[in-house]
């Protein structure tokens, strides 16, 4: 296989905590239906007597519906439900990236551009005609996670233009073409492992909810010049090697750095009991941030290429070089216009 199953020991980290909402959740209907006949029964007595000047009862609040993980097998109208029960922050976590691809593509209920804006926390909002209800949530936390197949990915991301590819990061995995071994037992560690790294994620989580005040995160100087200028080389290399579409990706990369160097900041705080109102970002937390969007570049790259259809694309350049076209010319008849004569040369002057 091709390791989509480890997905599952990432799941774990944040299994305590999602556990933790849904007995909270739990809880608080039990309530509420304890609630709700009482009410009953003092609106039975309030219309049987109906005295003058006499208050009728007040109906019981339903409970939020208190969860970390959103399904993403949901419509646009339940996720924003949800996300507004759970004060604007979800976490969708798939094993089969063609549940939140079938998701997305529903008619009426598709939400991409949720997950579009929810990457930069801007405000989404929807309007419920039946009920006559405005549902806004400003500044929504929202994270996706999913395994897919590249078929399954082109069935979610279908292509380089839909505004999700650059807000996505990517991870190939590579075939592992030998028989699993089934009996090993170094998988009952792994999970020992995780639930326990959950424990600590749960008591980090804990404590993050109750600061009153947001948590000030910065960078020194020395390190916003050396953040700036890397990110402006990546962006036209990208530009340069690929495709004027991959200055979203450039940009986003950079954005996605930045909240990495913030998680790696915040946990060695906490684990070295400094966790307070304003936090540094050390050398080796950005430098460690850099190292992993350094990998996760490549492969954004190999996505792109299996996107676009890179190599039917070169291909027909090819041939239609050896007819006498000219890049512009080239240009126009693969992407229907002639703002791509740099990437054609590039792609049949390549050695």
């Amino acid at each position: 296989g091709g390791g989509k199953g480890s997905l599952d020991y990432a799941r774990a980290l944040g299994k305590q905590i999602h556990k933790a909402m849904r007995d909270d959740a739990n809880k608080q209907m039990l309530e509420y239906l304890k609630d709700i006949e009482t009410y009953k029964k003092l609106l039975k007595e309030f219309n049987k007597t109906k005295e003058p000047g006499a208050e009728p009862p007040t109906k019981p609040t339903k409970p939020p519906t208190l969860m970390l993980f959103i399904p993403a097998n949901n419509s646009k109208s339940g996720v924003y439900q949800l996300l507004e029960e759970n004060n604007g922050r979800g976490i969708m976590f798939e094993s089969e990236g063609d549940t939140l691809a079938d998701a997305l593509k529903q008619d009426y209920g598709g939400f991409s551009d949720t997950l579009r804006q929810g990457f930069h926390h801007e405000t989404i909002s929807l309007f419920r005609r039946m009920n006559n209800e405005l549902i806004e949530i400003n500044n929504p936390e929202i994270s996706v996670v999913l395994s897919s197949t590249f078929n399954q990915l082109k069935a979610l991301i279908p292509s380089i233009e839909n505004g999700l590819f650059s807000r996505f990061l990517f991870y190939e995995l590579k075939q592992n073409n030998k028989f699993i071994n089934v009996f090993d037992n170094r998988k009952k560690e792994y999970q020992q492992y995780f639930d326990e790294a959950g424990t600590v994620f749960k008591d980090l989580f804990d404590e993050l909810n109750q600061l009153q005040t947001p948590i000030w995160f910065w960078l020194t100087e020395e390190q916003q010049q050396k953040f700036v200028e890397l990110f402006d080389k990546k962006k036209s290399k990208l530009i340069d090697e690929i495709d004027i579409t991959m200055s979203g990706t450039a940009n986003r990369l950079g954005i996605i750095a930045f909240r990495v160097m913030m998680i790696f900041t915040v946990l060695r705080a906490y684990e070295a009991g400094t966790l307070n109102n304003s936090i540094r970002c050390s050398d080796a937390d950005f430098n460690n941030a850099l190292a992993i969007i350094d990998r996760l570049e490549k492969h954004a790259k190999t996505v792109y290429d299996y996107l676009d259809g890179q190599p039917e694309k070169k291909k027909l350049a090819g041939m239609l070089f050896k007819e006498g076209k000219s890049y512009g010319e080239i240009s126009n008849i693969i992407y229907e216009d002639g703002n791509h004569k740099g990437t054609i040369h590039k792609w049949l002057n390549k050695k």
